[in-house]
């Protein structure tokens, strides 16, 4: 499989680094004011964010610091859900791409029947 660059973007489009550098930007002062509420509360706070498959995966390659190479690599069905978990131990990749609320629209198998 050709790897696609972290950098390509179409002609008037953005590459996925561009939606990260925007993402973060507009995600990082949520996230540190939730850390601060989270630690004077003793409590979980969550941050629910609903978008594109492009812009979730580069915001798991951002906070996992993984290889941007494989951002592309990163499934994402539509409606599934990736949870980032980020506390006093660091940062966690809780789930990614979970469709398990889906499951009851797939029909049983004919098996079953």
């Amino acid at each position: 499989m050709k790897e696609l660059h972290i950098d390509f973007s179409s002609p008037d489009g953005e590459s996925i680094r561009m939606v990260q550098k925007r993402a973060i930007a507009f995600l990082e002062p949520y996230i540190e004011q939730a850390k601060k509420q989270s630690i004077e509360e003793n409590r979980e706070i969550s941050i629910v964010i609903f978008t594109h498959a492009n812009l979730i995966r580069a915001v798991i390659q951002y906070y996992t610091e993984s290889n941007p190479k494989y951002t592309w690599l990163i499934g994402q069905y539509n409606t599934s859900i990736s949870e980032i978990l980020f506390n006093q131990h660091g940062i966690s990749l809780v789930k990614v791409n979970d469709i398990g609320h889906l499951k009851f629209l797939i029909p049983e198998s004919s098996e079953n029947n």
